[in-house]
């Protein structure tokens, strides 16, 4: 199975102690932990499902509906989510959905939308402001066609650093560049890592539009 994750990444300068209450502010409905023998239907992908990563002093909160409009969107609104998980310096949204080809992500840095890229397919991408360095070294890199028996216009682009060395299909680029954006500024990669973070499984009741989102 591919990866299924989108939410929010920040670090938090104080230890997280009440996940549940930071759900309720953020999505709006009340946050009921879920134990584990009813988690066989649990997925981010549902609006009333989130679930909150902590790996040390770096917090994951997974859940489609408080990231996807802040990618799809450069237009969104980003201030309020920032202000309720308590005005981190660095604020990163993100989807990585492999079964979709769906990546992307939105640095938020005090409070304002610096830089975000969502990228839904070949070339589908939406992008806003100027790409980070670390963005340029793959986005400006060399590439080949894949030799392959379909013509010359199905191709697909492969970029590539070096000799060849590391490869990356057009299609995957903004993957990498998420990968790559997570480890740089978190230290960490939520779906591929060898520690165990402490996990909180949440499920919203009573559910209402979270107090920044009006419609």
């Amino acid at each position: 199975m591919g990866v299924a994750q989108a939410g929010l990444v920040f670090k938090t300068k104080v230890p997280l102690r009440d996940a549940g209450a930071l759900v309720s502010k953020l999505c709006g409905g009340q946050a009921v932990k879920i134990e584990p023998s009813l988690r066989s239907s649990f997925d981010i992908r549902n609006h009333s499902d989130v679930l909150v990563q902590v790996f040390g002093n770096v917090i994951v909160i997974n859940n489609n509906q408080i990231a996807w409009d802040m990618l799809e969107d450069p237009a969104s609104d980003v201030t309020q989510r920032h202000r309720v998980l308590g005005a981190p310096e660095m604020l990163l949204a993100f989807c990585h959905y492999d079964s979709g080809d769906s990546y992307g992500y939105a640095f938020i840095e005090r409070g304002e939308r610096t830089r975000s890229r969502l990228q839904t397919g070949v070339p589908a991408v939406v992008e806003f402001g100027t790409p980070k360095d670390f963005e340029s070294r793959w986005l400006s890199a060399p590439f080949y066609l894949e030799d392959d028996d379909c013509p010359i216009d199905q191709r697909r682009k492969i970029y590539f650093q070096g000799e060849r060395e590391v490869e990356v299909p057009e299609a995957e680029i903004t993957r990498r560049l998420l990968e790559e954006a997570l480890r740089m500024n978190f230290g960490i990669c939520p779906w591929d890592e060898d520690i165990d973070p402490v996990s909180h499984f949440f499920r919203l009741t009573a559910e209402k539009n979270p107090w920044w989102r009006l419609w």
